[in-house]
């Protein structure tokens, strides 16, 4: 439910920030909170590369402008390697500890907002090259931090603003500029902050859309995946009794075939048929006979003794067990464990007062165990499974009957070939020749 919940925010966002009009570049609390979590690293990072630039160009440009000025602007270096660059370097330096939002952007507004505010300060009735050169460096920390910081848009709106309005008050009260300079000044100093604005804005919609944009598609890739396996099990279970399908069955057995042969342990399988199954659907209807199966199966799943031990609904009434590590006589006793459970407790109940018209639920079970092989393959064992199972039954059914595996008809036609071709040959001719037949 809060998955659909999530999946609707996220696709009403990526409608109303794809639309033509520009909205306003903020999510919801939930997905905002989300969308802070996955880019904070990231956006630290940034900040601490660029602002490790920034602060070098910034010294770089300081004693540029000493070397050139009169030699005698020592209040400017103070000001910017004294001041200024501690603190910037401090505050960057947290941003390797990846720290809060809050704290994250306003610090850095604050610092770019103090070297911008300090050009203002240093160029202030110097000269009116100064005053000029103060309205470039200006526009330039405007543009820094709202295109290449890229600080949020409410961040980079109110640095503008505090910048903007310290320019109105530098050109108000500078005495070099004339009222044509000044106002060309506030014109470009106006067109910078919006322009970039404008720009800062964008971005931070876009960033927010490609965002969403990919969390759509990693939700819709899990919903995938969900939708995948739940079709992939739905595929492999008998949908009244919950066991494993044949189908999920035979893939499974030829694994478990070839995992027992190469680990050189025994492989046991019982096979289950219920006791006069037909009778009790004549009786009591297919819906009784359906609840028989259902619970025939759960106390079959009861009987195992743990997660490698393998249950399947072979067809019909019948069921298949694999017990993989399991010895004939250990093999027996879960056997004979499923017998007595469904004995006791297979009869589902029934609605009407008259019971004597119930058949008890009971089953017959045939076991079989070999040593995966060469001489034996996976059809051996439950054929000799299925063979006891029928001895079972002509011996008087809800009981418990084991049987030899032996080999194939298959096997067996191919040992009789060779015998024929070899019979008239001397003993060592004989060997060579077996050897040749049975190994190429």
């Amino acid at each position: 439910m809060e998955s659909n919940s999530i999946h609707n925010q996220v696709t009403q966002e990526i409608e109303r920030l794809s639309g033509v009009k520009l909205k306003w570049p903020k999510l919801p609390p939930l997905l905002e909170e989300r969308f802070e979590q996955n880019i904070a690293g990231q956006r630290a990072t940034h900040l601490w590369y660029q602002g490790l630039i920034a602060i070098v160009l910034f010294d770089l440009f300081a004693v540029i402008d000493y070397c050139i000025g009169d030699g005698n602007s020592w209040s400017a270096i103070i000001l910017r390697a004294g001041i200024i660059t501690p603190l910037a370097l401090l505050v960057n330096a947290s941003m390797r500890w990846n720290p809060g939002k809050v704290y994250r952007e306003a610090s850095v507004a604050a610092v770019i907002g103090l070297a911008g505010l300090s050009q203002l300060y240093i160029a202030m009735d110097k000269s009116p090259a100064s005053s000029a050169y103060a309205q470039a460096a200006l526009i330039i920390v405007i543009l820094f931090a709202n295109l290449v910081m890229r600080l949020p848009f409410t961040y980079a709106l109110s640095t503008s603003a505090v910048m903007f309005g310290a320019d109105l008050i530098f050109i108000h009260f500078d005495r070099f500029l004339s009222p044509v300079e000044q106002t060309l000044g506030i014109m470009l100093t106006g067109f910078s902050v919006t322009i970039s604005l404008v720009a800062n804005f964008s971005f931070g919609r876009h960033l927010r859309l490609v965002y969403l944009m990919l969390l759509r598609n990693e939700m819709q890739s899990e919903e995938l995946a969900y939708v995948n396996a739940e079709l992939h099990r739905i595929s492999n279970r008998d949908n009244l009794t919950g066991l494993a399908n044949r189908h999920s069955f035979e893939l499974y057995c030829g694994t478990l075939w070839q995992q027992t042969m190469a680990d050189g342990t025994l492989l046991s399988a019982i096979v289950i048929d219920i006791d006069r199954f037909k009778a009790v659907n004549d009786l009591r209807g297919h819906l009784y006979g359906d609840k028989v199966l259902t619970r025939v199966a759960s106390l079959l799943q009861q009987s195992l003794r743990g997660k490698d031990d393998f249950a399947a609904r072979f067809g019909g009434e019948e069921f298949v067990v694999l017990l993989p590590q399991t010895s004939q006589r250990s093999a027996l006793i879960v056997a004979e464990r499923i017998r007595k459970l469904v004995e006791v407790a297979g009869s589902p109940a029934v609605e009407s007062a008259d019971s004597s018209t119930v058949l008890p639920t009971t089953v017959s079970c045939g076991v079989a165990t070999c040593l995966p092989g060469d001489p034996f393959c996976i059809e051996d064992l439950l054929e000799a499974a299925d063979k006891a199972l029928y001895e079972a039954k002509r011996t008087g059914r809800n009981r418990v009957c084991a049987g030899e595996v032996s080999r194939s008809d298959g096997s067996r036609k191919h040992e009789e070939l060779v015998g024929s071709r070899i019979g008239a040959q001397s003993e060592s001719t004989l060997r060579a020749t077996a050897r040749k037949v049975l190994w190429g």
